[in-house]
């Protein structure tokens, strides 16, 4: 009896390229990544076509990730050059040729060798046994007779501290912010509201804590025309452009990270 099921043509199906099958299964991508990806690879092979504007909130709703989560995936995803997108956070998104893929080397602990546990051999028997602690000393008089002491509790380990998180890198990102974005206003000062605002933003999430990260947010900004102020106001008005402090404030940097900004 065969045990391949035949696929269903009437219910549909998405073919994927071999060599894009077996990337995907040997890339250390973390498990959100990989679900995202393969959201896009539906939502574009699946669909006959290399590219096309996915919103997150999508993807969201395909995978059961927070939107917010699948921003971040889909950002370290370009950073790794899995995917590519033309253009700004609402531009088309595609798979990348596998051999441009720069994937970060997640498993930091390589596999050891077990150690052999030492063992005791009795002196009445071939058998080797793991030597145990005992829950009484024992100590023996001149005159031969074994006194018993009890054995003292052990003291109690004091609890473990957690790893203080890293301070906040306020001058390097700001470097990043003028290297990206010089057409903007630039921070003269780095006064304590913004090292704040900066240090709320680093302590809301592990991925903010990288200043890839930031390199990649600012480049982000770059890409729009609306945040550069390449976009004329309504009714004649000035053209909105986006400053160091607005990028930073807590609802503003939401809506970049997430693309949900418009004029």
């Amino acid at each position: 009896m065969s045990i391949v099921t035949p696929i269903q043509s009437k219910s549909g199906f998405t073919r994927m390229d071999n060599d894009l099958y077996e990337a995907l299964i040997g890339a250390e991508l973390s498990g959100r990544e990989l679900r995202v990806a393969l959201a896009i690879h539906r939502q574009t092979a699946g669909y006959n076509l290399e590219s096309a504007c996915i919103a997150a909130s999508y993807i969201a709703e395909m995978s059961g990730i927070r939107r917010e989560d699948v921003s971040r995936a889909i950002c370290e995803l370009i950073r790794q050059g899995v995917i590519y997108r033309d253009g700004g956070s609402r531009s088309p998104i595609g798979f990348a040729p596998i051999g441009e893929w720069k994937i970060d080397k997640k498993n930091t602990h390589p596999n050891k060798p077990k150690e052999v546990p030492q063992c005791g051999v009795s002196n009445t028997s071939n058998v080797a046994f793991l030597p145990h602690n005992k829950e009484r000393n024992t100590n023996t008089t001149p005159d031969g007779v074994v006194v018993y002491a009890e054995r003292q509790p052990a003291q109690a380990k004091p609890a473990r501290q957690k790893p203080a998180m890293e301070a906040c890198p306020y001058q390097d990102i700001v470097d990043l912010y003028h290297k990206a974005l010089p057409e903007l206003p630039a921070v003269a000062i780095l006064n304590d509201g913004r090292k704040r605002a900066l240090q709320a933003r680093w302590r809301e999430s592990e991925v903010h804590r990288d200043l890839s990260f930031w390199a990649d947010y600012f480049c982000q900004v770059k890409a729009s025309q609306f945040l550069m102020g390449q976009v004329p106001g309504r009714n004649g008005s000035k053209p909105f452009r986006a400053t160091f402090d607005w990028l930073i404030a807590p609802s503003n940097f939401v809506k970049v990270v997430e693309g949900n900004y418009h004029a």
